[in-house]
C-alpha cells in the first residue's frame, strides 16, 4: 500500500439502525488497524442496539433483529473501543459526515470519552469527490455529453441530463412514480415519512428517535402524556407523527393490523397494494 505511516491508521465502517448519527445505533463495527511496519489486524462486532432494526436497514446491510439479539451493547466494550481507538488516525468512506458523529454519540451514551480528538481523519469519500466532482457540470459531461454550452437554458440542461441518466441506466422505471420510489425508498416499518414511528414486529407503535426510542407510543402516552403533549403542538413534527400520537394520548394508539398496511398516522392502518385483492377492474 503506497501510505506512509507515522502512527497507526483504523478503517472504520459502521452499520447502523437509520441515517441520522445522532439518533441511529450501531448493529455492526468493523475495523482494520493497520501499523506503521504494515501489519494488519481485522476486528468485527456485532451490537445490539437496543431498539428494532427496521426492515428497510437490514435489506440495507442484512443484520435482523435476530442477529443481534444475543450480542452486547455498545456500552459494553466502549471502553476497550476508546482504547483500541486510542493514539490511532481513522479512515473510512463517509466516515466525517456519518460514522465518526456516530461514534461520537453512541460514546457519549455510554460514558465513555471519544478517542478522536487528536486523530488525522481521512476520509475517502471526500477525497473521490475532490478528484471526481459530483456537481452539475460534471453529470452534463457523463450523461449528455461536453461541456454546458453558455447559451443553453439551465432548465433544458436539466431535462437532457435526466433523459441521459435514463438511457445510461435502464433499470430505472421511467415514470414519475417509479423514479421517485428508487430516489426515496419505502421503508415499509415506517408510520411516518420521516421514520420517527417505525412498526413493531407484534404491529405496535415505537418511538424511533430521542430519549424514548425503541418504546411503545402507548406506553409513553401513560407515563410521559406532557412530552406527547409537546411533539402534537409541535409544527416541526409531520402531520403523521402528531395524528399518530394524539391518538395515543386519547388512548387509542396506532396498531398494525395483522393484513399488514401502513398507518395513515391517525390510527388506522392504510392498506398496501398487496392487501388489495385483484379485482380485474383496471
Amino acid at each position: 500500500m503506497r501510505l506512509t505511516l507515522k502512527r497507526p491508521i483504523v478503517f472504520l465502517d459502521v452499520q447502523s439502525t437509520g441515517l441520522d448519527p445522532k439518533t441511529a445505533r450501531i448493529v455492526r463495527l468493523s475495523t482494520l488497524k493497520v501499523e506503521p511496519d504494515g501489519t494488519r489486524s481485522n476486528r468485527g462486532e456485532l451490537i445490539n442496539p437496543e431498539s428494532p432494526i427496521s426492515p428497510g436497514a437490514s435489506a440495507v446491510h442484512g443484520v435482523t433483529d435476530d442477529d443481534v439479539a444475543g450480542s452486547p451493547p455498545f456500552r459494553a466494550f466502549a471502553g476497550a473501543l476508546a482504547n483500541y481507538l486510542k493514539d490511532c488516525d481513522i479512515a473510512g468512506f463517509g466516515i466525517e459526515r456519518f460514522a465518526i458523529p456516530l461514534l461520537k454519540a453512541e460514546f457519549n451514551r455510554s460514558g465513555v470519552a471519544a478517542p478522536f480528538d487528536e486523530a488525522v481523519v481521512i476520509d475517502a469519500m471526500t477525497l473521490f469527490h475532490r478528484r471526481e466532482p459530483r456537481d452539475f457540470a460534471a453529470a452534463y459531461r457523463r450523461f449528455v455529453g461536453g461541456a454546458v454550452p453558455d447559451d443553453l437554458d439551465g432548465a433544458e440542461a436539466v431535462y437532457r441530463v435526466l433523459e441521459g441518466q435514463l438511457d445510461t441506466y435502464s433499470e430505472l422505471s421511467d415514470d414519475i412514480e417509479g423514479l421517485s420510489g428508487f430516489i426515496h425508498p419505502d421503508d415499509p416499518a415506517a408510520i411516518d415519512p420521516d421514520s420517527r414511528l417505525v412498526w413493531a414486529p407484534d404491529g405496535k407503535a415505537l418511538f424511533n428517535f430521542g430519549r424514548h426510542r425503541g418504546e411503545r407510543l402507548s406506553r409513553v402516552a401513560e407515563e410521559a402524556p406532557d412530552y406527547l403533549e409537546w411533539i402534537a403542538s409541535n409544527v416541526e413534527f409531520s402531520e403523521a407523527v402528531r395524528n399518530a400520537v394524539g391518538s395515543a394520548l386519547r388512548g387509542e394508539a396506532p396498531s398494525r393490523g395483522a393484513a399488514g398496511g401502513r398507518s395513515d398516522g391517525n390510527g388506522t392502518a392504510r392498506a398496501s397494494p398487496d392487501d388489495v385483492p385483484d379485482t380485474g377492474v383496471t
